[in-house]
């Protein structure tokens, strides 16, 4: 692939020199004169050179163009979905205090705590584990993913987000703390994916 890039570059500008685009080419145009008026536009100020240094010098700077890419490719940040938003906002919350009603800023139950969790993420719900039961895509548990919203108990009664590894972050009851617990130590419902 190098080799065939390398004798493309060096194709174009022969083509180019062949037009007189390339200033100090054999065309007619030179430093001093204008470039002639097929739209195109000179290339370099410079005298261009020979074909040996140009084919050398061609592959170095491929190998820079190649190298830069790949850098620059490496350091995308890649885009998180709403429901890696929402887990997040969860993980600030860890350790802040419980109490019944509440949605923040640093007291919550479970369902506040979900609530604002998808709002940071740019979804609305409800503030009641019941009502966010019945929104978004109702998931299998074995296809849940990060921000997911799993639920507990009959009703439900609870709601906590998913965090990975068969754990989800809730504000499990008075006197406790927002936290994470394995799911298998409460009756699981069900899940849904608001987003």
């Amino acid at each position: 692939m190098k080799v065939q890039t390398s004798r493309l570059v060096t194709a174009l500008v022969a083509l180019a020199v062949s037009l007189g685009l390339l200033v100090g080419s054999s065309g007619s145009a030179s430093a001093d004169e204008p470039v002639p008026s097929s739209g195109a536009t000179a290339v370099s100020s410079a005298p261009v050179p020979s074909t040996t240094t140009l084919a050398s010098a061609t592959v170095t700077a491929q190998d820079v163009a190649v190298k830069s890419t790949a850098k620059a490719s490496t350091t995308k940040k890649k885009k998180k979905t709403k429901g890696e938003k929402a887990l997040a906002f969860a993980k600030k919350q860890l350790g802040e205090k419980y109490k019944y009603g509440a949605a923040g800023p640093n007291r919550w139950d479970c369902s506040g705590l979900t609530m604002k969790a998808w709002g940071a993420a740019g979804k609305k719900l409800p503030h009641s584990a019941k009502a966010q039961y019945k929104k978004g895509k109702k998931i299998k548990k074995s296809k849940l993913r990060k921000g997911d919203l799993v639920f507990f108990y009959s009703g439900p009664s609870h709601v906590g987000i998913y965090a990975g590894g068969g754990k989800v972050i809730h504000a499990p009851k008075p006197g406790s703390k927002v936290s994470y617990i394995k799911m298998k130590y409460m009756p699981f419902k069900g899940a849904r994916r608001p987003g």
